[in-house]
């Protein structure tokens, strides 16, 4: 008992910081969905599936073990970026993509670990769970991102039309809240399997985590308030 308190203190900085990661966040939405249209696929997948989890990484956890590995699939994201970024394709095969992919997975679930391991729900907590839920639908955007690269008609608009990346991150956040507006949809097996994977982690997500941290948080300002 006598090193929780020192831990609860080196812990509360990292998520007070949730808040510039959801300005980021919110940023970064903003422009892939509403400017981001003829940009080059690949550059716009390797960024997506790098800064934002990089940096999420750096507020989420202190240990330098984390931290390196994060930096290590970050490097290699962009250093193989197959023709986005740096040019470099080991072995003649795009693995960038792939490490965007394994990246941006790695920060949502070490996201996911720090807030379910709170020991007591505060604001910062539920911007952290916000956060992390955001994440997840950036993390699922660079996956159709990759399947979109190998198989270009993959998705596709209501026009019928190859899906652009602003697109993809749409249609991912379409899907991640269950809204399911039909404007871009899946038309490859192997993307529709991935889009109720996304689908059912947003249920889950918003139904169990949510739910169970806006209760904890209620819990413990009625406490407070007692007091």
């Amino acid at each position: 008992m006598a090193d929780a308190a020192p831990m609860n203190r080196s812990f509360a900085p990292l998520h007070a910081r949730f808040g510039f990661v959801l300005l980021l966040q919110f940023g970064l939405l903003f422009w892939l969905v509403a400017f981001d249209r003829g940009r080059d696929l690949r550059v716009l997948l390797e960024l997506t599936g790098v800064i934002i989890p990089l940096f999420a990484i750096a507020v989420v956890t202190p240990k330098r073990r984390d931290r390196w590995i994060a930096f290590a699939l970050a490097t290699g994201a962009m250093l193989f970026s197959g023709g986005a970024l740096s040019g470099i394709r080991p072995g003649g095969g795009d693995i960038g993509p792939l490490l965007a992919v394994v990246f941006s997975a790695y920060a949502t679930w070490k996201m996911l670990l720090g807030i379910v391991r709170s020991e007591r729900v505060t604001g910062n907590v539920l911007a952290g769970a916000l956060a992390t839920y955001i994440m997840a639908g950036l993390a699922f955007a660079v996956v159709y991102g990759v399947i979109a690269v190998r198989q270009p008609d993959a998705f596709v608009t209501a026009a019928a039309a190859p899906a652009a990346f602003s697109d993809l991150v749409y249609f991912s956040f379409v899907t991640l809240l269950t809204i399911g507006f039909g404007d871009v949809t899946a038309a490859a097996p192997f993307a529709r399997a991935v889009v109720l994977v996304e689908g059912l982690f947003g249920v889950v997500f918003t139904t169990v985590v949510m739910a169970s941290l806006v209760a904890g948080y209620l819990r413990h300002r009625e406490s407070d308030t007692g007091r």
